[in-house]
């Protein structure tokens, strides 16, 4: 299988190659308990989504990036800057155009993972490269234009059986990969797959915040994987015994929850319903939306292997 970024076979698929379970698992629950459906969205959000955002400070909690941040004050911190006054200007304007140059930030930056992590793992064919982005396009664009457009095809018991024939392949495939007996040209096809299919879900489902929350979810679950296993890597050599460890990583447990959860709460107040049953966003809404642009674009400098110190302080911890 080659290098691992977490511990062994089964978890590399389950959180990062080909983390299926989460849009299988959250299209269950949403169509078979509608009634639940914000709650599901919002545990989403304060779990995965919210938490994957807030892993990205941890980059700057490291002291030995502390150097590069002021090598690159610039571009790190000024230039955002500049950008939020003009976020904000827009915003006041007309806040739907902030909300729609999010949706593109995020899909450039959720490709741009998939096609990252195909290359992590030594597939470097520009086919497979073309192909996530290509889908990834393709899909956003038809489904932000007409989300849900394939929505009549299914009923719920129809997709029920789908998704009960899908886990059982999924789980099929994770026992066959524990046992190291997968090819290696189908396991390479499992981040692949996963890197097409995280849009996909916007032409099945009318509501963009639940075809969202399913297809990126994967992103999520690929994003808190990768950076915590080599956060863990990294501060358990610098640190040396596991008492030296526990204590500072309770701190980064707490603060990435807090963080989850005051985003979270923003969001929620951020998104007013009129009567006709549309959203309005408030100024609140504002706030998350700003830290997640941030995030965008950020990580294209945090995760940029070219960069010697990157290589140094990143790379040097990203495999087992």
């Amino acid at each position: 299988m080659g290098k691992l970024i977490t511990s062994n076979n089964a978890l590399e698929n389950i959180l990062i190659k080909f983390p299926l379970w989460f849009p299988l698992t959250y299209i269950f629950l949403a169509l078979n308990f509608p009634s639940q459906a914000q709650l599901l969205f919002l545990s989403s959000l304060f779990l995965f989504a919210e938490t994957h955002f807030a892993s990205t400070w941890l980059f700057f909690m490291d002291k030995e990036n502390w150097s590069w941040v002021k090598e690159n004050f610039y571009k790190v911190v000024f230039l955002p800057i500049y950008v939020l006054l003009l976020t904000i200007i827009i915003w006041l304007l007309s806040p739907s155009v902030i909300i729609i140059i999010h949706y593109i930030a995020s899909g450039w930056h959720v490709t741009k993972q998939s096609a990252g992590i195909l290359k992590v793992y030594g597939i470097r064919k520009k086919i497979y490269e073309f192909s996530v982005y290509f889908s990834s396009l393709l899909f956003l664009s038809i489904g932000l234009k007409n989300p849900g457009i394939l929505s009549y095809k299914f009923n719920i018991n129809t997709i029920n059986i789908y998704i009960f024939l899908l886990l059982s392949v999924y789980f099929l495939i994770l026992i066959i990969i524990n046992y190291d007996l997968m090819p290696k040209f189908i396991d390479d096809l499992l981040p692949i797959i996963t890197g097409i299919s995280i849009y996909l879900p916007l032409l099945f489902f009318k509501d963009l915040a639940t075809a969202t929350a399913i297809g990126v979810g994967m992103h999520w679950c690929q994003y808190l994987a990768i950076i915590w296993y080599s956060y863990l890597r990294k501060n358990k050599k610098n640190e040396g015994s596991k008492s030296n460890l526990i204590s500072p990583l309770i701190g980064k447990i707490l603060f990435i929850f807090s963080y989850s959860l005051i985003m979270t709460l923003f969001s929620i107040k951020g998104m007013v319903k009129n009567y006709d049953g549309n959203i309005n966003f408030t100024f609140l809404y504002l706030v998350p939306i700003i830290f997640q642009l941030f995030h965008f674009y950020i990580d294209g400098y945090i995760w940029k292997f070219s960069d010697p110190h990157i290589r140094k302080s990143v790379l040097k911890y990203l495999y087992k």
